[in-house]
């Protein structure tokens, strides 16, 4: 049984880094969530274009078709929802500072 994740070694990587910047994300950090909102809608996208090319990708690395597209799709939906909510995140805080700023006005 091979380690689907010495197929994409460089994926892997980027996927892990950012699941520790998502993880190391706080509600107060909102600048950053905009950069993890960005980098993880990026790399979700790469992950549905391997599950979407699984088949192809399993006859060139002679692995099972099922489990790298189910693998790959699982990694997707894990960068969807930390897109999701560093976006909220974001938004949120984007929001307070304009509404600070707009009492500093005063």
């Amino acid at each position: 049984m091979i380690d689907l994740e010495e197929l994409l070694p460089e994926d892997c990587k980027q996927y892990r880094e950012m699941a520790v910047k998502y993880l190391n994300l706080t509600s107060e950090d909102y600048k950053s969530a905009y950069e993890i909102t960005v980098k993880s809608w990026a790399l979700a996208q790469r992950w549905s274009d391997i599950s979407a090319n699984a088949g192809k990708l399993a006859s060139i690395k002679e692995v099972n078709k099922t489990d790298l597209s189910k693998w790959a799709y699982q990694r997707y939906r894990q960068l969807q929802l930390m897109h999701e909510h560093a976006r909220s995140i974001w938004r949120i805080g984007e929001d307070f500072a304009k509404y600070l700023m707009k009492g500093d006005r005063k």
